[in-house]
């Protein structure tokens, strides 16, 4: 039985994700979380992130699964996207923290 083109990309995005994109998202909370702040290429990193997975919501709106998939993705995103933020502060102004 073939799969129509819309599940093929699905299972290619979603394994991206899993091999590339997830990983590199939590190497980069853990810079964080030892107080580090982003280089520009982690945030353009952090940009491509959120327009692919504003793109695959859209995309795969029907599948709840790809839904619950991508909405905890755009959560963890903005987790480590405000982490990144208050080291950025924390730096500004270190009497702050």
């Amino acid at each position: 039985m073939q799969q129509p083109a819309n599940e093929h990309l699905m299972i290619v995005m979603l394994d991206n994700l899993v091999q590339h994109s997830l990983p590199r998202t939590f190497a980069i909370r853990q810079k964080l979380e030892r107080g580090e702040v982003l280089l520009s290429s982690e945030i353009d990193f952090f940009v491509e992130m959120l327009e692919r997975v504003k793109h695959c919501q859209r995309e795969f709106l029907e599948d709840a699964q790809c839904r619950v998939i991508f909405s905890t993705v755009a959560h963890l995103l903005f987790k480590v996207a405000n982490l990144a933020l208050e080291n950025e502060q924390a730096i500004a102004d270190p009497l702050s923290a």
